[in-house]
């Protein structure tokens, strides 16, 4: 190992130390293993429920659960995903196939609006300087889950060329999932 010559700057001692003593630190450190674990204490009661939706829904793809029929309604507020998708740019001979294909893409968005909001979105940026000049910046977003009992609320056009679907995931229908799976139904 070979000496380094030391630095002008008076905080090298204590920034070195917090190098060498960063790796340790780190192993006394919990991580949450759950997503109501990384609540923070002055969360909201919709971040608490998101939590608990999404610690619910691993469990049960885990176990392999089936897809519930139908959940009742407590008072509880469900997540509800939107949609949204143009008539004109959707491929198809004739008018009508056009609009279901409108429907099915507003669908989708709004399956990955409510997939976003259980499982949360990875997002990946980049950005190049060069001569204290922003070259390059770049950013994408990934969502990735998988959703069990999502319904379609509505299907409602908007203006002349564009549909808006709402799809709604209850907090009922989670709980039903992991005590199916339980064999407590």
């Amino acid at each position: 190992m070979r000496a380094v010559a030391p630095m002008s700057c008076p905080r090298r001692p204590a920034l070195l130390g917090a190098m060498i003593a960063l790796p340790f630190l780190s192993a006394c450190v919990s991580t949450p293993q759950t997503a109501t674990q990384a609540v923070p204490m002055n969360a909201s009661a919709e971040t608490r429920q998101l939590a608990e939706v999404k610690d619910n829904l691993d469990a049960a793809d885990r176990m392999g659960a089936p897809v519930p029929a139908t959940a009742s309604s407590d008072g509880v507020r469900p997540l509800k995903g939107m949609g949204f998708a143009q008539i004109a740019g959707q491929p198809g001979k004739t008018t009508n196939e056009k609009r279901l294909m409108a429907i099915r893409a507003a669908r989708m968005d709004a399956l990955r609006d409510l997939t976003e909001q259980v499982h949360g979105i990875k997002i990946n940026a980049q950005t190049t300087i060069a001569h204290a000049v922003v070259r390059d910046d770049s950013l994408s977003a990934i969502v990735q889950g998988t959703l069990r009992g999502a319904r379609t609320l509505r299907v409602t056009p908007k203006g002349s060329d564009s549909y808006e679907v709402e799809m709604v995931l209850d907090r009922e229908t989670v709980a039903y999932i992991v005590r199916a799976m339980k064999g407590r139904v």
